[in-house]
């Protein structure tokens, strides 16, 4: 197998293992098999953000010493980010106008200010939210029908 089919491998693994911390809700995952060392750790620092990094350690292709790379970094976002777009309310968020339909943004989508990113019912009212500025979309912060807080971090875009 070569090099750039065995990174690409090792990276399907990071991802399979990242979206298991996530689904599962859980704080860390450690694998290790042979010359193969993979570990997840999820650190919450607040309710405003989460991190997550995924450290590998294996065999370089023609070496016998072990390489440790760091595969995946999320940046610290909080909620005084310049590009900050937090919950005006408490109340649940939706990524959706209804039930399987399209979000509205998407990860590294570019919005218009004033393009609509998401819909907080709060009160039985159904309250859109709405870019404050044009740019890019760098972190999404709730996921569909998750309940928001006041001022929580919602969205960043740069």
């Amino acid at each position: 197998m070569t090099k750039k089919n065995i990174h690409k491998e090792n990276l399907n693994i990071v991802q399979k293992f990242v979206d298991m911390v996530n689904k599962d809700n859980l704080l860390e995952l450690e694998y290790e098999a042979d010359d193969f060392k993979i570990k997840i750790v999820k650190n919450m620092k607040n309710s405003f953000y989460t991190t997550q990094e995924a450290t590998i350690t294996m065999p370089e292709a023609n070496d016998n010493t072990n390489v440790s790379k760091t595969v995946e970094k999320a940046e610290h976002f909080t909620n005084k980010h310049p590009g900050a777009v937090n919950s005006p309310m408490v109340g649940t968020a939706y990524s959706a106008p209804e039930p399987g339909k399209d979000p509205f943004i998407k990860l590294n989508n570019l919005v218009s200010k004033g393009d609509t990113l998401l819909i907080i019912e709060a009160m039985k009212v159904m309250n859109t939210i709405t870019a404050p500025k044009s740019g890019k979309i760098v972190f999404i912060g709730f996921e569909d029908s998750q309940p928001v807080e006041y001022d929580q971090l919602l969205i960043v875009i740069e």
